[in-house]
């Protein structure tokens, strides 16, 4: 077996629910050693939410394998004692908690660094680490922060303002991995950890980052390039004959005559309501008529030949369980089968990242709550006794 890029890393993770999770299960995929930090008698929120297979939670299952589970009694001193001692053998502590939570446990980052200056910190909040959201304590979701940082951007059938498809739970996650590993790769340089912060609404917020610039200068634009022209002219989805195709921006200055003459309407560019960019962008609702006119012609298979033969950038509109079965999803790794003890074969999500020499990998199912506790209290050389009574006196919790 090849040997994982992070191992030896180990990182502490008391996040729950989603962004957190997602952050370092893309961690534990490379090798690093997760200890995932969960309340005794309930654990990660995600545990008590379905639907289930069996007693297992499948939004759990899909983020937490590769990690080990300790459900630690941090009320007690005791527990307190041992986080402090896994604190001091760590690389990484990670949270998702609201700001001031960690602190009231004397865990905060001043605490954790005392304990151990190498320590990476990392935290992912809804809001960001100071302003009037944080100081009136304000909770955080997703859609709160998809909505604040200009991510309801789309329209339902209702003509309500709808969310950009992709969480902001998720996109928080990403940075808050990359985040870590900068700063991972900074301690090998300076000797010293870090704290390193991420939250929903600047991640939502940069993931605008393509047309944001454009919003943020809007009276700065001199001119429209062909291709912009073009691109926000025309819809990005159509009803064909049996269904619906995407239509992809075609980043060339000929990209519209190239999709007339792929579609058979190779008079459109020399129209006079579409021939200049100015024109096409005033005739908008002509133009995307007489396409979406010629596109009701043909199923979205016969499109996706026609199209494609000619260079056009296109795509057929997929459920999620169509994308599974999709032969580049397949291809990619991304759906793969884990053998749970209890609730059998699940299908999950596979790792969007390859690497050739130290790839991703599953050597542990999704934890049961506090699995793995008597194994990490031995390996911070508690005696066979010691844990004995620690799980006799709810120290921690032990499956």
């Amino acid at each position: 077996m090849q040997e994982q890029a992070l191992k030896g890393v180990r990182i502490l993770d008391f996040t729950h629910v989603y962004q957190g999770p997602v952050c370092t299960q893309l961690l534990a995929d490379f090798g690093a050693d997760v200890i995932k930090v969960e309340r005794p008698g309930m654990g990660d929120w995600s545990r008590q939410w379905g639907p289930f297979v069996g007693d297992v939670s499948l939004p759990f299952a899909g983020l937490n394998r590769n990690k080990r589970s300790l459900a630690l009694n941090l009320k007690d001193d005791r527990g307190l004692q041992i986080m402090h001692k896994l604190v001091t053998q760590s690389d990484v502590l990670v949270h998702n908690f609201r700001p001031g939570a960690m602190e009231k446990l004397g865990l905060g980052y001043d605490d954790a660094s005392r304990l151990n200056p190498r320590l990476v910190y990392a935290t992912s909040s809804g809001w960001g680490d100071a302003g009037p959201y944080v100081d009136r304590r304000r909770g955080g979701h997703d859609m709160m922060a998809r909505a604040t940082s200009g991510l309801f951007d789309g329209v339902d059938d209702r003509g309500m303002p709808a969310p950009a498809g992709i969480s902001a739970d998720y996109v928080a996650g990403l940075l808050l991995g990359q985040a870590i590993l900068i700063a991972l790769l900074a301690r090998e340089r300076t000797g010293d950890g870090q704290c390193v912060t991420t939250d929903l609404l600047s991640a939502g917020f940069h993931a605008n980052t393509w047309n944001g610039t454009q919003q943020l200068n809007p009276d700065r634009i001199d001119a429209e390039g062909h291709i912009g022209a073009a691109e926000k002219a025309l819809r990005r989805v159509y009803r064909t004959a049996d269904d619906f195709i995407e239509l992809s921006p075609t980043f060339s200055p000929t990209g519209f005559q190239d999709l007339a003459e792929a579609m058979g309407l190779e008079s459109l560019p020399t129209d006079p309501r579409f021939s200049t960019n100015e024109a096409m962008l005033e005739n908008r609702v002509a133009l995307n008529e007489l396409i979406a006119d010629r596109f009701a012609e043909q199923t979205t298979s016969a499109w996706m030949v026609q199209l494609e033969q000619q260079g056009i950038l296109c795509a057929e509109i997929k459920t999620f369980e169509q994308a599974a079965e999709d032969e580049q999803v397949q291809a990619n790794g991304m759906v793969i089968d884990l053998e749970h003890p209890t609730a059998g074969t699940l299908k999950v999500q596979g790792n969007p990242i390859r690497m050739s020499s130290t790839p991703s990998g599953v050597h542990r199912m999704p934890p049961d709550l506090g699995a793995d506790g008597w194994e990490i209290l031995q390996e911070l050389g508690y005696s066979l006794d010691e844990i004995e009574t620690f799980a006799a006196e709810k120290v921690f919790e032990a499956s």
